[in-house]
């Protein structure tokens, strides 16, 4: 996905008062990441190639606290470790993962 569609998804409901924020990027890549929050943080998304599955580690960048490790295997099987209250979207059809945060 490009910089604009990722945004666009990183916008997605973020009028709702309960989401304190969004992150979007596209799967297996460093490259693009797009985020928006009410509480002014942000995040490092690393991608790592770990032979047969791939594995995503998305860190607070003030604290060097993960918020999520992903872990993508070739298989389809996903295994998700979150750190705090969010939903994890990770869609291999259309190569995005979506992160939303709550309060």
């Amino acid at each position: 996905m490009t910089s604009l569609e990722l945004a666009e998804i990183a916008e997605q409901r973020m009028s709702d008062p309960s989401v304190l924020g969004r992150i979007a990027c596209n799967l297996r890549s460093n490259e693009l990441v797009e985020q928006r929050h009410r509480d002014e943080r942000t995040f490092q998304v690393a991608w790592q190639d770990s032979g047969d599955f791939w594995r995503c580690t998305v860190t607070d960048s003030a604290a060097a606290r993960r918020l999520v490790q992903l872990d993508l295997h070739e298989n389809g099987t996903i295994r998700v470790d979150v750190f705090e209250s969010c939903r994890v979207t990770a869609s291999p059809e259309e190569g995005i993962l979506c992160l939303t945060r709550y309060k």
